[in-house]
């Protein structure tokens, strides 16, 4: 017995600790709030629907495909762009889908092969029973095998949330499968952790990492009123999603809400994943990242510690937008995106 799993065993005890303690307050406060509205608010507990048709707005002109990895996980992608031009290859977050990059899959396709993954666990994606198979080395290593097996050596890689948090380690330990880094509203977990060792508010404002540990109880709490937590948690901004749209995350991800909860689970210590060992330390290649002004998910404030490691990075900021910048301002993401591709800087397949 190790010292390090000792304390990986340690930390993710204190990891059900903390969301033990958050479950005391959370789940009395929906039921609570339940109570108060009467038979509705009541009924509203265990008001489900299926969600097991996507609306007409998800018909759009793109196509739609799987791929098979080495390691036998099978994708499900959005795609549009000719197959002979350079791979762009989009990475959704939680609580997401191929969808949110329906902006970027229209701007881009005339100079990319645009390719908008369901990541494991969510849409058509294939969903590994174990919380385990969440972790992150799973998770890059999904990058690496659909790049090889959509017939590419590298792409661009654009990420946002969990994508994000995922599209950062790649060049870490797959250098060679990435072309550029595009990253919206996600902080590298090094620099994640320093900004919230000292931070309190961002403490704070991340309880739900720790609620998430517990098992079954978050579900619950998403699914009140037939998952309204969709509605009001992606509708943060000005430019706010349709009732149709709303329903095409339902049907991609509401199903099947533990596993795209398992990403959370799985950043406990005690899952080890693949021991993958990073190649590098220092991310090469070049990056930019988008970050909305008013998220309130993850302050901005923390790319002062993202560029402590990476201090070439090319950063921009969204100055109405909370953390859906996609959705919310996708004139002014393509742009930014525009911009940092226009450079100099290879970005064949």
């Amino acid at each position: 017995m190790t010292t390090s799993w000792v304390m990986g065993l340690l930390v993710g005890v204190v990891y059900f600790l903390i969301g033990g303690f958050l479950s005391l307050l959370v789940v009395p406060a929906v039921i609570l709030k339940a109570i108060l509205g009467g038979s509705k608010g009541i009924r509203g507990l265990f008001k489900r629907r299926l969600h097991n048709q996507l609306p007409k707005v998800a018909e759009m002109k793109f196509q739609h495909d799987f791929v098979r990895t080495k390691s036998g996980t099978r994708f499900h992608y959005v795609h549009t762009g000719s197959e002979d031009s350079p791979l762009m290859l989009c990475l959704h977050g939680f609580p997401e889908c191929w969808y949110s990059w329906r902006h970027i899959l229209e701007k881009f396709s005339g100079k990319f092969h645009v390719v908008a993954l369901d990541m494991r666990g969510y849409g058509e994606s294939d969903k590994p029973s174990s919380i385990g198979e969440y972790h992150i080395d799973y998770l890059v290593n999904d990058v690496r095998e659909v790049i090889i097996g959509l017939g590419y050596e590298k792409a661009v890689i654009v990420g946002h949330d969990w994508g994000g948090v995922i599209a950062w380690e790649i060049p870490l330990f797959y250098p060679e499968v990435v072309n550029k880094l595009i990253i919206m509203s996600a902080p590298s977990r090094k620099a994640f952790m320093e900004y919230l060792m000292g931070n309190v508010l961002q403490v704070l404002s991340s309880w739900y990492i720790f609620f998430f540990q517990i098992p079954f109880l978050p579900e619950f709490v998403f699914a009140v009123n037939d998952y309204q937590f969709f509605e009001k948690f992606m509708n943060q901004g000005e430019n706010k999603l349709s009732s149709e749209e709303v329903e095409i995350y339902k049907n991609s991800v509401a199903r099947f809400l533990n596993y795209g909860i398992n990403y959370y689970r799985a950043c406990n210590p005690m899952y080890k994943g693949l021991k993958m060992k990073r190649v590098t330390k220092q991310i090469v290649q070049p990056t930019l990242l988008l970050w909305g002004k008013k998220d309130k998910a993850i302050s901005h404030k923390c790319i002062d510690y993202i560029q402590k490691y990476l201090p070439q990075l090319s950063v921009g900021f969204l100055e109405e937008a909370s953390h859906w910048v996609v959705h919310e301002r996708p004139d002014e993401v393509c742009l930014f995106m525009e911009n940092f591709l226009e450079r100099d800087d290879d970005v064949s397949s």
